[in-house]
């Protein structure tokens, strides 16, 4: 930035060269009053600027660069007025730029009947494919619309993954009343057993009175019973021995079994445990119309089990319902207790026969006529 001296208006680059000038400048003392004026002769003054110099020879010198300085400025500005384009008025900093302009300026390519390339976001005519393709990589409109765009399937993918997001909430909270419901059940059921269990053992004892009393009295043998000498019992049935039912419920009890509610145990009941591995019965049915069953026990006595009863308490004493809601229950949740999801269609189709084997102590004709079937000696 130039400085001026306020004195005599000379003008420096540096603020250092106008204090030296302020300072030593004899023309510019002068001017100041700080030194008596020289003669007129030994003062020559500029007269382009009004620039006092202290010889002749001097101010020529100044007289031809002050000259100069003055027509080039004079000459950039006249340059700068008319440098303007013809058909569209844009003003360029020289000609060769006007040059360059007119070549590409759309409004002249149009008067001259030339091809342009417009582009398609800002609608801004280009001379060239070229200048078409160097113009879009900085396209403000072209990068809004790719903004745009982004900022569209940014939102329409969030708004996916919510209504996902929803989706599996809502199939997290069936799971969860559909568990909770299956826990209840089992809680009910397992109450009712504990109240059935001491029904049962009342009436139990009730109907072992009963039958004592009606063996001891005479009776006429029908076609439909089997004597004792006739049953052909091999071995006998404990039905104090836990573990070996408890062990044929664990390992070989399954869903087919369940499945088929009381028909099913009774079949497992046959297979397992009324058999001896000779497959000789242990347990036979001597009147079916009446529902009459017989076994030898440890003492090698021919005992009877009216109604299955026994075998029935033995059954469930062992834990055969709640084995076989277990296994009904890892069917339908496709294996996983914990989080697999209910498969309704078998839920339904489990929903009877486990209701069956649940009440098997009080209602049981189905289990008593398929065992009588396989077990009659008739």
């Amino acid at each position: 930035m130039t400085k001026s001296c306020e004195y005599c208006n000379t003008i420096f680059n540096t603020k250092s060269a106008l204090n030296n000038h302020k300072n030593k400048a004899k023309y510019c003392l002068v001017i100041q009053k700080k030194i008596e004026s020289p003669p007129e002769k030994d003062v020559f003054k500029c007269s382009i600027c009004d620039k006092l110099l202290s010889s002749k020879q001097r101010l020529e010198i100044h007289e031809e660069k002050c000259k100069k300085t003055k027509t080039k400025t004079k000459t950039k500005t006249k340059t700068k007025s008319i440098l303007k384009c013809k058909n569209c008025e844009k003003i360029l900093s020289s000609e060769k730029y006007l040059e360059v302009h007119v070549q590409k300026c759309r409004l002249n390519l149009k008067i001259e009947g030339k091809k342009v390339f417009k582009c398609e976001y800002c609608e801004k005519n280009l001379s060239t494919k070229q200048n078409l393709s160097n113009h879009l990589s900085v396209c403000f409109k072209r990068k809004d619309r790719q903004n745009t765009k982004l900022k569209e399937l940014r939102e329409n993918e969030l708004k996916e993954m919510k209504e996902l997001k929803d989706e599996v909430i809502e199939k997290d909270k069936i799971i969860i009343k559909v568990n909770t419901q299956l826990e209840n059940y089992k809680e009910q059921l397992e109450k009712q057993e504990e109240n059935y269990k001491e029904q049962i053992k009342d009436l139990q004892e009730k109907l072992d009175k009963i039958v004592n009393k009606a063996i001891d009295r005479p009776t006429t043998v029908v076609s439909n019973t089997t004597t004792n000498n006739n049953l052909n019992i091999v071995s006998s049935l404990d039905f104090n021995n836990f573990d070996r039912i408890k062990d044929a419920i664990e390992n070989k009890l399954n869903v087919n079994h369940v499945v088929d509610g009381q028909k099913g145990l009774a079949k497992f009941m046959v297979d397992t445990i009324l058999t001896d591995e000779d497959g000789n019965l242990l347990y036979v049915c001597t009147d079916p119309s009446r529902n009459m069953f017989k076994y030898k026990n440890t003492d090698g006595e021919i005992n009877k089990d009216v109604e299955a009863k026994k075998l029935i308490s033995f059954m469930v004493d062992a834990g055969i319902k709640g084995k076989s809601f277990e296994i009904a229950r890892e069917w339908y949740k496709n294996g996983d207790e914990e989080n697999g999801d209910v498969d309704m269609t078998k839920y339904g189709i489990m929903v009877n026969p486990q209701e069956k084997i649940m009440k098997i102590e009080d209602e049981s004709s189905r289990f008593k006529r398929e065992l009588a079937s396989m077990t009659s000696v008739n």
